[in-house]
């Protein structure tokens, strides 16, 4: 019997060990888009710096041709947690956000949550706690 409570410990100790987190897929609708020109971006963040068109700072990213009406697309291999997810509508397919001279866009945008109101919306507007794989619609906004 004293040779197995070593043993017993080992398993018990094992199964306090930590597991990791499993890896998150968001399937996106993205609706409302104007026209067929130029590709349908979509980004994940998991913190406020680069939101919302940072594409350098995003954890994921997905790109599309566009398609009057409505697209579906996938982020795959998400952490788990706080996710924001900007739409951008790349109509000249130059890979960037296009703005005027006051920084509103030119281009359509949408992000998780579909925050827009009376400002732009922030990184906590869009943010959404996600434990699983999810689906998720997302009008896009032209100004």
């Amino acid at each position: 019997m004293m040779k197995l409570l070593p043993c017993l410990a080992c398993l018990a100790l094992t199964g306090l060990s930590a597991t990791p987190a499993t890896a998150i897929d968001v399937t996106v609708t993205v609706k409302g888009i104007r026209n067929d020109k130029g590709k349908i971006a979509a980004l994940a963040f998991s913190s406020k710096p680069g939101f919302p068109d940072d594409v350098a700072r995003a954890i994921a990213k997905t790109v599309v041709d566009a398609r009057q009406g409505s697209v579906t697309l996938t982020l795959k291999d998400l952490p788990p947690g706080p996710i924001a997810i900007t739409v951008l509508h790349d109509e000249d397919s130059n890979g960037k956000l296009k703005r005027n001279l006051f920084g509103i866009p030119l281009e359509g945008v949408g992000m998780s949550r579909n925050p827009f109101d009376k400002h732009f919306p922030t990184f906590a507007d869009a943010t959404l706690d996600m434990r699983q794989s999810n689906k998720i619609d997302i009008m896009v906004k032209y100004w």
